[in-house]
């Protein structure tokens, strides 16, 4: 057997814990080095007594399998006007970020103003609307969209005095957002081929991590647990897979409420959910599926130390105030990703060094916004 021949194929379920069948022409997501399946059961002993004290077999309940996926934070590439899913869209709703469509409008010169997020904005010829997500790569993001934008057009906010001319017709993409409700947090069914042995999980949930390093490829970490199945012998299938190229982690507009801090060379975010068992003594292995209980939000970054006066994270610190925090990846359509953190708290805050240059070490949580379950977007367009 090999380590690097490796197949991964993913798909949302109908009914939870009812395994699916995902094609690999369909359903692969490209893999990266590092992932394995983990069983993982609770060993039942014996307290059966007799005239030694050798020890009975014990057995294994509860059966489930975890799986790790490290992946790349990419694009699925776009078709006419609309961006498709990334590859790894089943995990991200497995780990109870729901989907919903964005508009992407491109825009000349903003005057008056600046669009704000979640400020409605209107356009002068089509008179279509939507709510501001956030402003990246020259153009707005949107929400809530009613009509369709058209090229050449004034877009003005509701709110704030900004307004500006479009540039071309809008681009449909892609929004995930933390959710709360069940119905929002589907399970999904991953099937891993590890050089001809089978794995299936089904019923499968869990949580991710996102580690961005300059210059190089964003890694997105999912950590899933689902139901055991007997691995089988079975040859891997050959995977239609997606190669967009992902972005590098350049030229990103990171801002920390208005600023742009120096000298950032990490950031993570780690959605931190709890995942716990369904546990059904109707269940083969006594375990149903896996479900998503609760989050903590999590991130982090090292920006260099600069004058208090440009930026003060010790105050912000002390003061618990909150901060939006934006930036993006990438500059291409259909491989573009925004992520925004409306309220950012800070945790932690303490000095590092960087061959010689004072850094920071941050720590924060992600908090919510207005409504809740809008702490994080990740945004694909």
């Amino acid at each position: 057997m090999l380590t690097n021949k490796q197949v991964l194929l993913i798909k949302t379920e109908t009914t939870e814990g009812v395994a699916e069948t995902p094609s690999a022409d369909t359903d692969a997501c490209l893999l990266l080095k590092g992932g394995t399946p983990t069983p993982s059961g609770e060993k039942v002993g014996s307290d059966r007594l007799s005239a030694t004290l050798s020890k009975e077999p014990h057995k294994i309940g509860q059966l489930s399998m975890g799986l790790s996926v490290p992946c790349e934070l990419r694009g699925g590439g776009i078709v006419g006007d609309v961006v498709n899913e990334p590859d790894f869209d089943p995990m991200l709703r497995a780990c109870a970020m729901k989907k919903s469509v964005v508009v992407f409008l491109a825009l000349g010169e903003v005057t008056g103003g600046i669009f704000a997020a979640g400020e409605t904005v209107t356009g002068g010829t089509s008179l279509a609307t939507g709510k501001v997500v956030g402003y990246a790569r020259s153009g707005l993001l949107l929400e809530e969209v009613v009509g369709v934008f058209v090229d050449a057009e004034s877009v003005s906010g509701g709110t704030s005095s900004a307004s500006a001319t479009s540039l071309a017709n809008p681009v449909s993409g892609w929004q995930y957002m933390p959710a709360s409700a069940d119905v929002d947090k589907p399970s999904l069914t991953a099937v891993r081929y590890h050089d001809g042995h089978k794995f299936v999980l089904a019923g499968a949930r869990g949580t991710f991590v996102v580690n961005f390093e300059v210059g190089d490829i964003a890694k997105l970490d999912f950590t899933l647990n689902g139901r055991w199945a007997n691995p089988v012998q079975e040859d891997n299938p050959t995977p239609v897979l997606n190669i967009t190229d992902a972005p590098l982690v350049v030229d990103m507009g990171l801002a920390v409420g208005p600023y742009e801090p120096m000298g950032v060379t990490a950031l993570s975010l780690d959605i931190a959910n709890t995942v716990s068992k369904a546990q059904d003594v109707n269940a083969a292995d006594g375990v149903r599926a896996f479900r998503i209980t609760d989050r903590t939000p999590v991130g982090g970054m090292d920006p260099e130390a600069e004058s208090l006066g440009n930026y003060n994270p010790w105050q912000d610190w002390k003061g618990g105030e909150t901060s939006a925090l934006s930036f993006a990846l990438g500059s291409v359509a259909g491989n573009r990703i925004f992520v925004s953190m409306p309220k950012v708290q800070r945790t932690s805050v303490a000095y590092g060094d960087r061959e010689g240059l004072v850094s920071y070490d941050e720590s924060f949580e992600l908090k919510r916004d207005v409504v809740g379950d809008d702490e994080l977007r990740l945004v694909f367009f």
